[in-house]
Protein backbone atom coordinates (compact mmCIF):
# COMPACT_ATOMS: atom_id res chain seq x y z
CA UNK A 1 0.00 0.00 0.00
CA UNK A 2 1.20 3.19 -0.85
CA UNK A 3 1.20 6.09 1.75
CA UNK A 4 -0.71 8.87 0.03
CA UNK A 5 -2.32 8.84 -3.32
CA UNK A 6 -2.95 12.30 -5.05
CA UNK A 7 -6.21 12.88 -6.96
CA UNK A 8 -5.99 15.53 -9.91
CA UNK A 9 -9.39 15.60 -12.13
CA UNK A 10 -8.30 16.81 -15.21
CA UNK A 11 -10.65 18.79 -17.58
CA UNK A 12 -9.29 21.67 -19.50
CA UNK A 13 -6.21 22.83 -17.53
CA UNK A 14 -3.67 22.90 -19.89
CA UNK A 15 -2.42 25.88 -19.00
CA UNK A 16 -2.11 24.65 -15.39
CA UNK A 17 -1.66 20.86 -15.38
CA UNK A 18 2.10 20.79 -15.75
CA UNK A 19 3.03 22.91 -12.90
CA UNK A 20 0.70 21.02 -10.68
CA UNK A 21 2.20 17.96 -11.35
CA UNK A 22 5.83 18.85 -11.09
CA UNK A 23 4.64 20.65 -7.51
CA UNK A 24 3.94 16.80 -6.25
CA UNK A 25 7.20 15.75 -7.48
CA UNK A 26 9.07 17.89 -5.18
CA UNK A 27 8.34 16.24 -1.85
CA UNK A 28 10.37 14.60 0.81
CA UNK A 29 9.06 11.14 -0.22
CA UNK A 30 10.08 8.30 -2.59
CA UNK A 31 7.92 7.54 -5.27
CA UNK A 32 7.25 4.20 -4.22
CA UNK A 33 5.19 5.73 -1.15
CA UNK A 34 2.75 7.67 -3.62
CA UNK A 35 1.02 8.02 -6.07
CA UNK A 36 -0.62 10.36 -8.47
CA UNK A 37 -4.08 9.14 -9.49
CA UNK A 38 -4.47 12.04 -12.74
CA UNK A 39 -8.90 11.66 -13.94
CA UNK A 40 -9.21 12.45 -17.67
CA UNK A 41 -12.60 13.55 -17.22
CA UNK A 42 -13.35 13.35 -20.96
CA UNK A 43 -11.46 16.98 -21.31
CA UNK A 44 -11.87 18.08 -24.89
CA UNK A 45 -7.92 20.38 -24.62
CA UNK A 46 -4.87 18.88 -24.52
CA UNK A 47 -4.47 17.74 -20.31
CA UNK A 48 -3.86 14.37 -21.02
CA UNK A 49 -2.02 14.77 -23.61
CA UNK A 50 0.22 17.44 -21.52
CA UNK A 51 0.23 15.06 -18.26
CA UNK A 52 1.51 11.59 -20.09
CA UNK A 53 4.32 13.60 -21.25
CA UNK A 54 5.10 15.46 -17.76
CA UNK A 55 5.05 11.82 -16.69
CA UNK A 56 6.51 10.15 -19.12
CA UNK A 57 9.38 8.32 -17.10
CA UNK A 58 7.78 8.11 -13.98
CA UNK A 59 6.55 4.81 -12.27
CA UNK A 60 3.83 5.73 -9.84
CA UNK A 61 1.06 7.85 -12.06
CA UNK A 62 -2.13 6.52 -12.93
CA UNK A 63 -4.52 7.73 -15.75
CA UNK A 64 -7.99 6.97 -16.04
CA UNK A 65 -10.00 8.12 -18.50
CA UNK A 66 -13.96 8.46 -18.69
CA UNK A 67 -16.87 9.95 -19.18
CA UNK A 68 -17.76 13.58 -17.92
CA UNK A 69 -18.14 13.14 -14.46
CA UNK A 70 -17.67 16.72 -12.90
CA UNK A 71 -15.21 17.65 -10.41
CA UNK A 72 -17.21 15.38 -7.72
CA UNK A 73 -16.87 12.41 -10.05
CA UNK A 74 -13.85 12.58 -10.97
CA UNK A 75 -12.66 12.77 -7.13
CA UNK A 76 -15.35 9.36 -7.01
CA UNK A 77 -13.32 7.54 -9.58
CA UNK A 78 -10.09 8.74 -7.72
CA UNK A 79 -11.25 7.44 -4.43
CA UNK A 80 -12.18 4.06 -5.47
CA UNK A 81 -8.94 3.34 -7.56
CA UNK A 82 -6.17 4.96 -4.78
CA UNK A 83 -3.94 2.55 -3.22
CA UNK A 84 -2.88 5.22 -0.48
CA UNK A 85 -3.58 4.98 3.31
CA UNK A 86 -4.33 8.63 3.22
CA UNK A 87 -6.02 10.66 0.19
CA UNK A 88 -5.25 14.16 -0.86
CA UNK A 89 -7.67 16.02 -3.19
CA UNK A 90 -5.40 18.15 -5.50
CA UNK A 91 -6.98 20.44 -8.19
CA UNK A 92 -5.19 20.56 -11.31
CA UNK A 93 -4.87 24.71 -11.80
CA UNK A 94 -3.32 24.39 -7.75
CA UNK A 95 -0.16 23.52 -6.31
CA UNK A 96 1.57 21.79 -3.38
CA UNK A 97 4.56 24.06 -1.43
CA UNK A 98 7.85 21.89 -1.76
CA UNK A 99 8.62 18.97 0.85
CA UNK A 100 5.59 19.06 2.86
CA UNK A 101 4.05 15.74 2.62
CA UNK A 102 6.39 14.14 5.01
CA UNK A 103 5.28 15.93 7.85
CA UNK A 104 1.71 16.29 7.23
CA UNK A 105 1.60 11.95 7.00
CA UNK A 106 3.67 11.99 10.54
CA UNK A 107 0.70 13.81 12.05
CA UNK A 108 -1.42 12.00 10.49
CA UNK A 109 -0.28 8.56 10.80
CA UNK A 110 1.08 8.62 14.32
CA UNK A 111 -2.23 9.96 15.52
CA UNK A 112 -4.15 7.80 13.49
CA UNK A 113 -6.55 10.33 12.06
CA UNK A 114 -9.24 10.30 9.56
CA UNK A 115 -9.15 13.77 8.65
CA UNK A 116 -6.28 16.08 9.12
CA UNK A 117 -6.98 19.96 8.39
CA UNK A 118 -4.24 21.63 6.83
CA UNK A 119 -3.39 25.21 6.12
CA UNK A 120 -3.48 26.97 2.47
CA UNK A 121 -2.90 29.96 0.64
CA UNK A 122 -4.57 31.72 -2.04
CA UNK A 123 -2.62 33.25 -5.21
CA UNK A 124 -3.25 34.93 -8.35
CA UNK A 125 -1.73 34.49 -11.37
CA UNK A 126 0.91 36.13 -10.82
CA UNK A 127 1.25 33.98 -8.07
CA UNK A 128 0.95 36.38 -5.34
CA UNK A 129 -0.62 35.63 -2.22
CA UNK A 130 -4.13 36.74 -1.90
CA UNK A 131 -4.70 35.32 1.53
CA UNK A 132 -3.59 32.81 4.19
CA UNK A 133 -5.37 30.40 6.29
CA UNK A 134 -4.43 28.56 9.31
CA UNK A 135 -5.30 26.89 12.28
CA UNK A 136 -4.26 24.16 15.08
CA UNK A 137 -6.26 22.07 17.63
CA UNK A 138 -5.99 18.96 19.62
CA UNK A 139 -7.18 15.58 18.15
CA UNK A 140 -10.98 15.46 18.61
CA UNK A 141 -13.34 12.54 18.44
CA UNK A 142 -16.94 14.45 17.43
CA UNK A 143 -16.72 16.25 14.20
CA UNK A 144 -20.01 17.85 15.64
CA UNK A 145 -17.47 19.21 18.37
CA UNK A 146 -14.66 19.97 16.04
CA UNK A 147 -16.73 22.04 13.66
CA UNK A 148 -18.32 24.15 16.27
CA UNK A 149 -15.03 25.06 18.16
CA UNK A 150 -12.16 25.42 15.01
CA UNK A 151 -12.91 27.48 12.45
CA UNK A 152 -11.08 26.22 9.16
CA UNK A 153 -12.13 26.07 4.72
CA UNK A 154 -15.07 24.19 3.54
CA UNK A 155 -12.23 23.05 0.47
CA UNK A 156 -11.80 19.23 0.44
CA UNK A 157 -8.67 20.18 -0.89
CA UNK A 158 -7.36 21.48 2.79
CA UNK A 159 -7.46 18.20 3.92
CA UNK A 160 -5.95 14.57 3.97
CA UNK A 161 -8.61 11.96 4.45
CA UNK A 162 -7.86 8.57 5.58
CA UNK A 163 -9.24 5.87 2.34
CA UNK A 164 -10.28 3.20 4.40
CA UNK A 165 -12.75 6.23 7.11
CA UNK A 166 -14.15 7.33 3.47
CA UNK A 167 -14.88 3.89 2.03
CA UNK A 168 -16.12 2.26 5.60
CA UNK A 169 -19.06 5.40 5.56
CA UNK A 170 -19.52 5.37 1.97
CA UNK A 171 -18.56 8.95 1.82
CA UNK A 172 -18.55 9.67 -2.26
CA UNK A 173 -19.06 13.26 -3.86
CA UNK A 174 -22.45 14.39 -5.65
CA UNK A 175 -21.84 14.73 -9.05
CA UNK A 176 -21.74 17.58 -11.17
CA UNK A 177 -23.12 20.02 -9.17
CA UNK A 178 -20.98 23.29 -7.74
CA UNK A 179 -20.21 23.43 -3.70
CA UNK A 180 -19.76 19.87 -3.65
CA UNK A 181 -17.15 20.06 -1.12
CA UNK A 182 -19.34 21.83 1.32
CA UNK A 183 -22.27 18.89 0.92
CA UNK A 184 -19.56 16.47 1.43
CA UNK A 185 -17.83 17.64 4.30
CA UNK A 186 -20.82 17.99 5.97
CA UNK A 187 -21.35 14.01 5.99
CA UNK A 188 -17.49 13.71 6.56
CA UNK A 189 -17.59 15.58 9.41
CA UNK A 190 -20.84 13.80 10.80
CA UNK A 191 -19.16 10.48 10.79
CA UNK A 192 -15.32 11.09 11.81
CA UNK A 193 -14.18 9.87 15.36
CA UNK A 194 -10.52 11.40 14.91
CA UNK A 195 -9.81 14.79 13.46
CA UNK A 196 -7.40 17.56 13.66
CA UNK A 197 -6.23 20.86 11.94
CA UNK A 198 -2.91 21.51 11.86
CA UNK A 199 -1.25 25.12 10.84
CA UNK A 200 1.86 23.45 8.89
CA UNK A 201 0.95 25.32 5.19
CA UNK A 202 0.79 22.94 2.47
CA UNK A 203 -0.81 24.13 -0.65
CA UNK A 204 -1.90 26.96 -2.75
CA UNK A 205 -5.04 27.88 -4.53
CA UNK A 206 -4.93 29.81 -7.52
CA UNK A 207 -7.87 32.15 -7.38
CA UNK A 208 -8.88 32.48 -11.48
CA UNK A 209 -11.72 34.89 -13.16
CA UNK A 210 -12.93 31.77 -14.33
CA UNK A 211 -14.20 30.26 -11.18
CA UNK A 212 -18.27 30.07 -10.52
CA UNK A 213 -17.56 32.53 -8.22
CA UNK A 214 -16.42 34.94 -10.49
CA UNK A 215 -17.76 33.85 -13.90
CA UNK A 216 -20.48 35.96 -15.40
CA UNK A 217 -22.06 33.09 -17.50
CA UNK A 218 -25.46 32.87 -16.87
CA UNK A 219 -26.40 29.68 -17.17
CA UNK A 220 -23.40 28.44 -14.78
CA UNK A 221 -24.90 31.14 -12.11
CA UNK A 222 -28.66 29.61 -12.30
CA UNK A 223 -26.93 26.51 -11.91
CA UNK A 224 -25.43 27.44 -9.28
CA UNK A 225 -28.55 28.72 -7.28
CA UNK A 226 -29.93 25.78 -7.94
CA UNK A 227 -27.01 23.28 -6.77
CA UNK A 228 -26.96 25.18 -3.37
CA UNK A 229 -31.12 24.82 -3.41
CA UNK A 230 -30.25 21.20 -3.95
CA UNK A 231 -27.53 21.23 -1.05
CA UNK A 232 -29.96 22.87 1.68
CA UNK A 233 -32.48 20.08 1.14
CA UNK A 234 -29.99 17.84 1.69
CA UNK A 235 -28.70 19.19 4.75
CA UNK A 236 -31.94 19.50 6.27
CA UNK A 237 -33.04 16.33 5.15
CA UNK A 238 -30.11 15.17 7.62
CA UNK A 239 -30.68 17.82 10.13
CA UNK A 240 -34.23 16.81 10.16
CA UNK A 241 -34.40 12.92 10.48
CA UNK A 242 -31.33 12.46 12.40
CA UNK A 243 -31.54 11.86 16.25
CA UNK A 244 -29.72 15.49 17.23
CA UNK A 245 -27.63 16.27 20.26
CA UNK A 246 -27.76 20.18 21.28
CA UNK A 247 -24.08 19.78 19.74
CA UNK A 248 -24.96 17.82 16.52
CA UNK A 249 -28.05 20.64 16.46
CA UNK A 250 -25.65 23.54 16.49
CA UNK A 251 -23.47 21.77 13.59
CA UNK A 252 -26.37 21.60 11.15
CA UNK A 253 -28.19 24.74 12.29
CA UNK A 254 -24.87 26.86 11.65
CA UNK A 255 -24.76 24.90 7.83
CA UNK A 256 -27.89 25.23 6.98
CA UNK A 257 -27.80 29.03 7.83
CA UNK A 258 -24.26 29.63 6.15
CA UNK A 259 -25.94 27.73 3.19
CA UNK A 260 -29.39 30.32 3.06
CA UNK A 261 -27.24 33.15 2.92
CA UNK A 262 -25.18 32.17 0.73
CA UNK A 263 -27.60 31.31 -1.73
CA UNK A 264 -29.03 34.86 -1.57
CA UNK A 265 -26.06 36.50 -1.27
CA UNK A 266 -25.79 35.27 -5.17
CA UNK A 267 -28.70 36.01 -5.83
CA UNK A 268 -27.04 39.81 -5.29
CA UNK A 269 -24.21 39.30 -6.93
CA UNK A 270 -26.67 38.19 -9.84
CA UNK A 271 -28.53 41.39 -9.95
CA UNK A 272 -32.03 39.28 -9.75
CA UNK A 273 -34.77 41.54 -9.10
CA UNK A 274 -36.82 41.89 -5.75
CA UNK A 275 -39.55 40.23 -6.75
CA UNK A 276 -37.26 37.33 -7.82
CA UNK A 277 -35.25 37.70 -4.31
CA UNK A 278 -39.04 37.51 -2.55
CA UNK A 279 -40.12 34.73 -4.74
CA UNK A 280 -37.34 32.20 -3.59
CA UNK A 281 -37.95 33.35 0.18
CA UNK A 282 -41.68 32.55 -0.52
CA UNK A 283 -40.35 28.87 -2.03
CA UNK A 284 -38.36 28.54 0.92
CA UNK A 285 -40.25 29.21 3.50
CA UNK A 286 -43.13 27.00 1.95
CA UNK A 287 -40.06 23.94 2.11
CA UNK A 288 -39.57 25.52 5.57
CA UNK A 289 -36.07 25.47 4.37
CA UNK A 290 -35.55 29.37 4.76
CA UNK A 291 -32.96 28.80 7.60
CA UNK A 292 -32.31 32.70 9.06
CA UNK A 293 -31.78 32.58 13.05
CA UNK A 294 -29.19 30.51 13.73
CA UNK A 295 -25.70 32.24 14.23
CA UNK A 296 -23.44 32.24 11.49
CA UNK A 297 -19.07 31.79 11.86
CA UNK A 298 -18.70 33.66 8.79
CA UNK A 299 -18.60 37.40 10.45
CA UNK A 300 -19.72 38.60 6.73
CA UNK A 301 -22.40 36.07 6.05
CA UNK A 302 -23.41 36.35 9.90
CA UNK A 303 -24.05 40.20 9.15
CA UNK A 304 -25.79 39.66 5.58
CA UNK A 305 -28.00 36.77 7.43
CA UNK A 306 -29.21 39.16 10.46
CA UNK A 307 -29.92 42.37 8.80
CA UNK A 308 -31.01 41.43 5.50
CA UNK A 309 -31.98 37.91 5.46
CA UNK A 310 -34.16 38.72 7.96
CA UNK A 311 -35.51 42.10 6.36
CA UNK A 312 -35.80 41.70 3.22
CA UNK A 313 -37.57 44.38 2.16
CA UNK A 314 -34.35 46.45 2.84
CA UNK A 315 -33.13 45.08 -0.70
CA UNK A 316 -35.49 47.56 -2.38
CA UNK A 317 -34.60 50.35 -0.07
CA UNK A 318 -31.02 49.90 -0.38
CA UNK A 319 -30.44 49.50 -3.12
CA UNK A 320 -28.81 46.03 -3.49
CA UNK A 321 -30.64 44.58 -6.22
CA UNK A 322 -32.54 45.66 -9.69
CA UNK A 323 -36.25 46.62 -9.14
Amino acid sequence: MKKISIIIPMYNVEKYIEKCIDSVYKQDLNEDEFEIILIDDESPDASLAIAKEVTKNRNNTVFISQKNKGLGGARNTGIQNANGEYLLFLDSDDGLLPNVLKNLLAIATTQDLDILEFAAQGVNSNGEVLYQIANSSEVYQSGYAYYNKVRYMNSACNKLYKKTFLLENELFFLEKIYIEDFEFNTRALAAVNRIKATDMLISQFLQSENSITRNTDEAKKKKMIADIILVIKKTNYLYKTLPLTTEMSFFYLERLNFLVATLFYQLIKNKATYVEVVELKRLLQKDEIYYVNHKIFDSKKNLFRKVLLKNVWLYRILGYLNK
